[in-house]
């Protein structure tokens, strides 16, 4: 969201960042990949509920998301360019606190493991 408003707005080349359609698709794909993310957390608080929410379940939730959170929000503080790294910007705190999603918790090396013990 903060992203879009930021590419709506930002001028460059006669015309906004936006209007490039390489921003287009890279916003479309992160959109579509929050939503799949979003749909699969969903799914798993919904067997947690139901208390039936398995370990390799869980730990592929854990180490998906927080992968693709990072991947997401790496997209979106590269159509910030150099901005994207200015405390000003929320894009920089994101960036911070999506890197450590994946340590802390449990690895995400440490997830795969227990995927794998299940194969």
């Amino acid at each position: 969201h903060e992203t879009v408003e930021y590419v709506k707005g930002r001028k460059a080349f006669g015309g906004t960042i936006f209007d490039f359609q390489n921003t287009q698709f890279k916003l479309a794909e992160c959109k579509t990949e929050a939503t799949v993310a979003k749909v699969f957390a969903d799914h798993c608080t919904e067997r947690l509920l139901k208390e039936e929410l398995d370990a390799a379940t869980a730990s592929m939730s854990k180490y998906w998301i927080s992968d693709l959170q990072c991947k997401i929000v790496d997209e979106c503080l590269q159509l910030h360019g150099g901005f994207g790294y200015m405390d000003e910007y929320p894009i920089a705190q994101m960036y911070a606190d999506a890197r450590v999603q994946r340590i802390y918790g449990g690895a995400n090396e440490v997830m795969k493991m227990l995927i794998a013990r299940t194969l």
